[in-house]
């Protein structure tokens, strides 16, 4: 026993005189770390599709580890509802001797244990709504977990699609002899940019920095407004479902406090002694009859300063509040969407004006080269600002797919 206690306090004392040792060495971990870091331009590429991306985004992304940390916590907490009923078993250890005596062996007159069996059971008026309550948090969870995933899918595409656009307009830049150069040094260093900027979004989504991914064009799905049009009436079932959660979240505060004018009762088995060991020798009551004890409480308590009622009144209040909210959100979140649907079929119609418009120059004959040239310049200003376009058109896209995810076939 008296090794085991210096063993302790040195264990003790060296953790304490050691902080700064620990703290030096992982200091110097990170330091070289730092050091050995590859910039994007040493990562290698690595191109995959778009399927692979969302599986890498999933197990690797970090917002999702932590969404889905938070449904594994809820869940925890919906089965401690029925754990707390699980008998606790504790251990007490008591060894006495005189100082003088420590030097010596020590014997088992000197040491004495028991082990206790306790049965609880929750207060019975609020089972029912830690059951319920634990219900909602982990489907509450569980839909910002597919909420989150459809964030950031629509931002995986949004950046895709943006940068095929962007490299497009790149190549459109003009040129001429004088500043040829000059113009390309400018653009590579304005691509090199815009390259890292994309690489570092991506890495971020997908949850991994081993590589510069480049995801294949052609495994993007494609989003094709007639298919979204039919939904643009209706929320989508993700969409309401965030709004009734909220609803409900707002009316069980109410009804948790309206719990308290029920009467509280608890329940409680006890064992005083399960085990127990005394001076080298031992005996317990192993749960026999006259040894164990069943303990029943109920209290009441009478509202006598209206705090309960008060308490009541706010929430109900705000639950009351919380439905115009949601009424006028909902209303909003209409006016928006026929806001994107209005401006999409802007869109098309002027994209198809320019389209046509586009044929009609290219049908028109040139009888001389600065006719040509002229002819030329305006299809590739016309092409840039089709190109300009499409990338607003784009942001409407993933603001679409976020609302409703993916709809249809792909590419």
């Amino acid at each position: 026993m008296t090794k085991s206690l210096s063993l302790v306090l040195l264990s003790l004392l060296l953790t304490g005189c050691s902080l700064e040792k620990h703290l030096a060495a992982l200091t110097g971990k990170l330091d070289n770390q730092y050091a050995s870091m590859q910039s994007w331009a040493q990562l290698p590429v690595r191109t995959i599709t778009w399927n692979q991306a969302l599986a890498m985004m999933r197990e690797k992304n970090l917002e999702l580890l932590e969404a889905q940390q938070r449904i594994e916590k809820a869940e925890r907490e919906s089965l401690s509802v029925y754990t707390d009923m699980i008998p606790g078993v504790s251990y007490y250890g008591y060894f006495t001797s005189s100082i003088n005596e420590l030097t010596n062996v020590s014997s088992t007159d000197n040491f004495s244990n028991n082990v206790n069996v306790t049965f609880g059971v929750p207060a019975l008026t609020q089972i029912p709504y830690r059951v319920y309550s634990a219900k909602a948090t982990t489907f509450s969870a569980i839909k910002a977990l597919e909420g989150k995933e459809r964030e950031l899918a629509s931002k995986l595409y949004s950046a895709v699609r943006i940068r095929e656009i962007d490299r497009k307009l790149a190549g459109l830049d003009d040129q001429t002899p004088e500043d040829r150069q000059l113009q390309q040094e400018m653009r590579k260093a304005r691509q090199d940019d815009a390259d890292v900027e994309y690489w570092t979004k991506v890495a971020d989504i997908l949850g991994s920095r081993e590589a510069r991914w480049e995801i294949l064009r052609s495994s993007v799905p494609s989003v094709r407004w007639e298919d979204y049009a039919p939904k643009l009436k209706r929320l989508d079932p993700l969409v309401v479902c965030n709004y009734a959660l909220r609803l409900e979240q707002s009316r069980m505060s109410m009804y948790g406090i309206a719990l308290r004018y029920l009467p509280t009762i608890n329940t409680s088995i006890y064992s005083p002694s399960l085990f127990s060991s005394t001076g080298g020798t031992y005996s317990g009551t192993f749960l026999s009859g006259e040894d164990t004890r069943l303990n029943l409480s109920v209290s009441y308590s009478l509202d006598t300063q209206l705090s309960s009622w008060y308490n009541y009144k706010n929430t109900r209040d705000t639950y009351e509040r919380t439905k115009i909210k949601v009424y006028n959100e909902m209303m909003d979140h209409k006016l928006k969407l026929g806001k994107l649907s209005k401006s999409v079929d802007e869109y098309f119609s002027w994209r198809n004006y320019m389209l046509k418009r586009m044929d009609f120059v290219k049908s028109q004959s040139c009888v001389s080269a600065t006719e040509y040239l002229e002819v030329s310049k305006k299809l590739k200003e016309m092409e840039r600002e089709l190109l300009t376009q499409e990338r607003t058109a784009v942001e409407s896209e993933a603001a679409i797919v976020l609302e409703y995810g993916f709809v249809g076939k792909k590419r």
